[in-house]
């Protein structure tokens, strides 16, 4: 949902709204004189003022609302009040927890603040100085009593502090906006926050996006200088008793706060803990793009390679993660984000760079057919509409191009731990095209079946849809376990009587976590998989000469350290592949040869073995959760060759446009491979081994 604030306009930037509120001091507008007149017994008001004027004698009220765990509050009721008793005013907080009161009088006031769930929150007096505002956080403790008894609607004020309106000029200024007002901001902040959730990074297991109550803003400190020395210590006594305090009032100063329990989201699914620790997770904890009815999102991936076999036409193979070595390459551009109005969902972002190529071309499904969707479809990674149901944790119905889950590494580098994932996730899918249903009956557990065209495919190769799903479960904190399942899908190019299986799981275990020491996080993961194909012509296991085994099997596992606070990290870990029928192995671009072509200089028919290795190294540095700068090294090897030796994979003269027949040393094609030329028959230059290193910087809004 998208809450309302008094700075409505600008509610999505927190600094903004204090710039806003700075700038109605010097605002004549907004009738400035009507505001402080009202503000003012009628015996002493004044002569309308001018603009400098108004700067000159009145002050502001600023601050956010957050939860003892730092999340930012919306909805939230603060009221403010002078110790005078004439002035009594109220606002909501926005999404961000931001509220501000402007053209306040100055003078000593009080603060509470209240939300539906937590205890209130009081500071007993602020003072507020003309021609600067006041800053004044909230930090809401969860509470013992029942949320019933906090009113959502209206404030609560002591009467002490808040005695009824002495003249008509002061009830005008009671609250910032009009009971219509308020009643329309309510509404639209009526719906179940867990609407608005990125749901791509729910499937990975990221907390919602908030603004850590650490972090500092600098434009807004910038903008907002602090109070005076002295501004939050209770006024000097004045000849009279003050009125006795509400029962609100903030206990003694230098008192001992009363212990609380954290708050915490126990509606919103996974949102009672931070899962940004995990590998396929983005590490961001403030999402800045964030609308009302749109949330952006920006990422660029950009990588250097060198590769020790300097291949001489600087193509790389066997990744979708890194297609050229010795030069610059743009990897990946992403632009787009969520759009979210009530019940509705949709998500694009596009795929600019090297991926949008070297991810499709492992797709033949739509050359069963007309209309060509690989170039229809490769510009965009994440395209689907979507519908919320308010059903205990969240029912959502989704139609369109997902990103798979398969393999745990994300589709984008930025979020994973190593830069090359291993086989197991390099050679199984990137997406699926279908139906999702994502249902999540507790707060912990998410079960979503699927509905899709295939194993990686665009479009459907034979007559029949694939089945599967996916079951998430965090039990904690630190420990998360997912379990994939596909079935029944024909995918093999006009063979369709051959169905496949496949069983993807994967455990990540935070073992360690230590805030304040140096090296204060460890963690590790373990991804299984098992898949087989049976029948056209193979069967899953024990098979024979005449109809052979087709199978994948694969392990992997990563470990991270974490330092000096996320700064830097430390990652080791790789895996092993056996795929008697060479099925999941990405082709080698011989030629300019895609999974559609197919290219004899490296076949994959059932019966072909092929079993691999590899492992990483990686350091990164990481200056703020927006940047990563990733050093990784990597080997890999293969029982076959497989990798681009120093001669390349590019026959004489470039690609001659007929990837599935021989080259000849001339560059004709030639369907047999006997070459009439005095050159001979041209082959590609591939080798068992692989070492690179990669460099990358990564960028991610």
């Amino acid at each position: 949902m998208r809450n309302y604030s008094t700075c409505s306009l600008a509610r999505s930037v927190p600094k903004f709204c204090a710039v806003a509120a700075l700038a109605a001091f010097g605002t004549a507008g907004y009738a400035s004189a009507q505001v402080v007149a009202a503000q003012t017994p009628v015996a002493q008001t004044p002569a309308a003022p001018s603009s400098a004027r108004t700067q000159a004698f009145v002050g502001a009220i600023i601050g956010v609302v957050r939860s003892k765990a730092g999340l930012p509050l919306a909805d939230a009721t603060v009221s403010i009040a002078s110790l005078d008793g004439k002035i009594f005013r109220a606002a909501l907080s926005g999404s961000d927890g931001f509220y501000t009161f402007a053209d306040v009088l100055p003078g000593a006031y009080s603060l509470t603040a209240q939300a539906e769930g937590y205890s209130d929150f009081t500071i007993g007096s602020l003072q507020v100085t003309a021609g600067r505002p006041a800053r004044a956080d909230s930090t809401m403790n969860a509470t013992i009593v029942a949320p019933s008894t906090i009113s959502s609607t209206s404030p609560a004020a002591p009467s002490a502090i808040a005695p009824a309106p002495e003249s008509k000029a002061q009830a005008n200024v009671i609250a910032d906006k009009t009971p219509a007002d308020n009643t329309a901001s309510m509404a639209n902040g009526s719906a179940s926050f867990r609407q608005r959730l990125n749901l791509e990074d729910l499937m990975r297991g990221a907390a919602p996006k908030s603004r850590s109550a650490n972090d500092s803003d600098p434009v807004l400190n910038a903008s907002l200088a602090p109070p005076p020395a002295g501004a939050f210590d209770p006024p000097a006594p004045a000849p009279q008793a003050p009125a006795a305090p509400g029962p609100s009032a903030a206990p003694p100063q230098g008192a001992p706060a009363e212990p609380a329990a954290p708050a915490v989201d126990n509606q919103t699914p996974f949102a009672f803990g931070d899962f940004t620790w995990m590998n396929s997770v983005s590490r961001n904890h403030d999402e800045v793009l964030d609308g009302k009815y749109f949330s952006g999102e920006f990422r660029v991936d950009t990588n250097y390679m060198y590769d020790y076999e300097h291949p001489i036409d600087h193509t790389l193979d066997e990744t979708t993660e890194g297609e050229r070595t010795g030069e610059f390459v743009i990897q990946a551009l992403n632009v787009g984000g969520d759009f979210h109005a009530g019940n509705m969902q949709g998500r694009i972002l596009t795929q600019f760079g090297a991926v949008s190529t070297a991810v499709p071309r492992n797709d033949s499904s739509y050359s069963n057919g007309q209309w060509d969707l690989a170039d229809a479809y490769r510009y965009l990674s994440e395209m689907y509409a979507g519908y919320h149901i308010d059903v205990q944790h969240g029912l959502n119905i989704q139609v369109g191009d997902f990103l798979s889950y398969i393999g745990l590494f994300s589709y984008y580098s930025f979020d994973n731990w190593m830069y090359q994932p291993s086989y197991v996730s390099s050679n199984t899918p990137w997406f699926f095209t279908g139906m999702r249903v994502q249902w999540f009956p507790t707060n912990k557990l998410k079960i979503e079946p699927w509905l899709i065209n295939g194993w990686q495919t665009y479009a459907k190769y034979n007559g029949r849809q694939g089945l599967g799903g996916q079951i998430l479960w965090r039990p904690t904190a630190n420990l998360d376990f997912v379990f994939n399942t596909y079935t029944l899908g024909r995918d093999v190019l006009y063979n369709p009587y051959r169905s496949r299986y496949h069983e993807d799981d994967s455990q990540e275990w935070k073992y360690y976590e230590k805030p304040g020491a140096f090296m204060h996080r460890m963690a590790f993961t373990v991804t299984e998989d098992f898949g087989c194909e049976t029948g056209g012509g193979v069967v899953c296991t024990h098979g024979n000469a005449v109809t052979p085994a087709q199978n994948f099997t694969g392990i992997m596992a990563y470990h991270r350290w974490w330092f000096d606070h996320d700064r830097y990290s430390f990652n080791i870990g790789g895996g092993v592949v056996d795929n008697p029928g060479r099925y999941l192995v990405l082709l080698p671009p011989i030629n300019g040869a895609s999974a559609t072509s197919g290219t004899p200089y490296f076949t994959e028919n059932p019966g072909n073995q092929f079993r691999g290795y590899d492992y990483q190294v990686a350091f990164e540095y990481m200056p703020s959760q927006w940047v990563t700068w990733h050093v990784e090294f990597t080997q890999r090897g293969a029982n076959v060759p497989v990798f681009a030796g120093p001669g390349g994979m590019t026959p004489p003269g470039g690609n001659n446009g007929f990837p599935q027949y021989y080259a000849c040393m001339d560059g004709t094609p030639s369907p047999t491979g006997n070459c009439s030329n005095d050159g001979g028959l041209w082959h590609p230059d591939l080798v068992k081994q692989e070492r690179r290193w990669i460099f990358s910087l990564m960028v991610k809004l």
